[in-house]
């Protein structure tokens, strides 16, 4: 069956989350579906694992029927979910329902629920560029060191204080202004060999997120390449000064930051294995960590307007 008729939507969501949010969610899709003319499955995971699973399930049904598949919730979810589809001509649809949502809101997908369940039915699959380190890809950014430590300790601190965006900048700040011993690493960056001493690396796959960093993001994402940041080693006044620059988005002025683009990265360092943060999930790779850049990776339901925006 042709992928174009999209005549279903296989829609995950966790009917549990946002204080009944998801419910609402999966009441308002049944409705939206019978209205066009479309059939909805629902597929209701209640845990990670859980995720993939009906994540592969969907995709399968998807497959056979010419179906979307849709993922309800942030970056993190929805990463989990493109992961399964990585590969596949089966298009994503996705439903912004986190903190940020900095892939939907970079690729124009609303974050309301009407408009993005619209986007899901009747607008068009493009393909979208996605990063990937070692066969695992992340939407947004992928970073170890320092920041991938902050986010460790920000999960902590959200399911004790709520995740809403005051308490996950709070808690970043928190981390980085810890402190963080520096990596001595071994990069290869596009066949270049160079050593590196830094408390912390970030690549990068989304110009939204980067737009206030010392780096032409737009022209690293219109090439199809990652932007890479890394950080000089810096004492305590120097991790405040970066800390504030950050909440003020004036991270452009910061000299202990370079930045550059990359369509590979390889990274060696002599641990078995490295913590590695994929849009906020921390998963252990074993190193050489082999960053790339992957275009046309996914197809993603955008809206009927936007043709040709996936991948500019």
């Amino acid at each position: 069956m042709s992928q174009d008729r999209h005549e279903t939507l296989h829609l995950l969501v966790n009917l549990a989350s946002g204080r009944g949010g998801g419910a609402s969610l999966a009441e308002l899709a049944e409705t939206r579906c019978a209205e066009a003319g479309k059939r909805l499955v629902l597929h209701a995971p209640s845990s990670p694992n859980g995720l993939v699973r009906m994540a592969e399930q969907a995709l399968i049904a998807a497959r056979n029927e010419g179906g979307v598949v849709a993922a309800a919730g942030g970056d993190g979810t929805v990463r989990t979910v493109a992961q399964v589809l990585y590969g596949s001509e089966v298009p994503l649809a996705v439903m912004p329902v986190g903190t940020f949502n900095f892939f939907a809101r970079n690729h124009h997908i609303p974050e309301d629920v009407e408009g993005a369940l619209q986007v899901a039915l009747s607008g068009r699959p493009q393909p979208v560029t996605l990063g990937e380190v070692n066969g695992q890809v992340f939407l947004i950014n992928a970073s170890f060191g320092l920041y991938a430590r902050a986010i460790q300790e920000r999960e902590g601190r959200t399911s004790r204080f709520g995740r809403n965006r005051l308490v996950v900048i709070a808690s970043t700040a928190a981390s980085i202004l810890a402190g963080h011993r520096s990596l001595r690493l071994e990069l290869e960056v596009d066949g270049t060999a160079r050593e590196l001493r830094t408390p912390t690396v970030f690549v990068g796959n989304n110009a939204l997120q980067l737009r206030h960093v010392a780096l032409d993001v737009a022209r690293c994402m219109k090439e199809h390449r990652l932007a890479v940041v890394v950080m000089r080693p810096v004492g305590s006044w120097g991790l405040l000064r970066l800390t504030v620059r950050g909440l003020l988005r004036m991270l452009e002025q910061e000299e202990s930051l370079e930045s550059f683009c990359a369509d590979t990265l390889v990274v060696q360092h002599r641990r078995l294995g490295m913590s590695v943060a994929l849009d906020g999930e921390i998963l252990r790779i074993k190193p050489p960590l082999r960053f790339r850049s992957r275009p046309q990776a996914i197809r993603l339901m955008m809206p009927a307007d936007s043709t040709g925006a996936g991948d500019e």
